[in-house]
């Protein structure tokens, strides 16, 4: 009698192995209804990421894992990182300390916005063909830098370039540090606290790459749990999306070199940037997210449209 009674609070007690716990992990997604945005594409990638990372194993290797049996503490371990993800919401990034970006892997926690942005593909293929020579690149600004993963990526991209990474959070600064020793770049990548260019002046970038705040309020409000768990900082811009937008276009050149360029990531918001701005000739680049997210502007068409305005 005892062992059926312990049985009957324990509905977990018969898995065991990796296949097991992926299983579980993939019907209890089914039937909580997860929200998945966080870098994974299924419920199957969720799960395969969730139980192999949790366990510090390397998921490209699963089948190799696959039936291997685990401890009680792991197994308590990775079903209770199940259960925050399916009954909590809380993003498998979080739980794991650790977001996968264009093949590299970063640290993240609630401090920063979890590391996602379509200027990941574009720097991988080093901007081409808007950048001829790699090489020739002297500095980067990425702004808005969060977990310092954007600015990480263009020190691949751009092996010269004088790396600068600014957020208006110190707390997000605190974790691009992290991120910024574990790449060794320590010297190479400088950290600034500044609200947009506010404690940058004078400073010229030949390339600022930036993944700004820009959901809109409306957005804000209907925000699935999961994104309610990063900071709103990092999200919120205004009703329609475009608070950053005002204020960082009119400086946007200031802080370019005479042949220097711009890429920044809007999300949904083309249609109300080009009716904010109107007269300025830029280009939407083409990514995995369609052709809408992301545009890019050259200091001499800034120049040009700021001398007509």
């Amino acid at each position: 009698m005892h062992q059926l009674h312990h049985h009957l609070h324990h509905p977990v007690a018969n898995l065991n192995t990796i296949c097991d716990l992926t299983r579980w992990a993939m019907s209890e997604m089914e039937r909580n209804e997860i929200e998945l945005g966080h870098g994974t594409a299924d419920y199957w990638e969720e799960a395969t990421f969730l139980v192999m990372r949790t366990l510090k194993l390397p998921f490209d290797r699963l089948e190799s894992f696959w039936n291997a049996h685990l401890t009680p503490e792991e197994i308590e371990t990775v079903l209770c990182n199940i259960d925050l993800r399916v009954h909590m919401k809380k993003p498998t990034p979080y739980l794991i300390q650790e977001a996968w970006l264009s093949d590299y892997s970063f640290y993240c926690d609630e401090r920063v916005l979890i590391p996602r942005s379509y200027i990941s593909e574009l720097l991988k293929d080093q901007l081409e063909p808007w950048i001829e020579d790699p090489y020739s690149v002297g500095s980067v600004l990425d702004m808005c830098t969060g977990s310092g993963c954007l600015a990480i990526l263009a020190g691949e991209a751009f092996p010269n370039a004088e790396l600068t990474g600014a957020d208006i959070s110190p707390e997000a600064l605190e974790v691009a540090q992290i991120n910024r020793s574990r790449f060794m770049l320590d010297d190479y990548l400088e950290l600034v606290e500044t609200d947009l260019f506010a404690n940058l002046q004078g400073r010229r970038f030949d390339v600022i790459i930036s993944n700004p705040p820009y959901v809109t309020q409306e957005a804000m409000d209907e925000l699935p749990q999961e994104y309610r768990h990063e900071p709103a900082l990092a999200l919120g811009a205004g009703d329609d999306g475009m608070d950053i937008m005002r204020r960082m276009m009119p400086v946007l050149g200031d802080h370019l070199t005479e042949n220097g360029i711009a890429v920044i990531e809007i999300g949904n918001g083309k249609d109300a940037f080009e009716s904010i701005f109107p007269d300025l000739p830029v280009t939407w680049l083409t990514t995995s997210g369609g052709d809408d997210q992301v545009f890019l502007v050259t200091a001499a068409d800034l120049k040009t449209w700021k001398g007509e305005n």
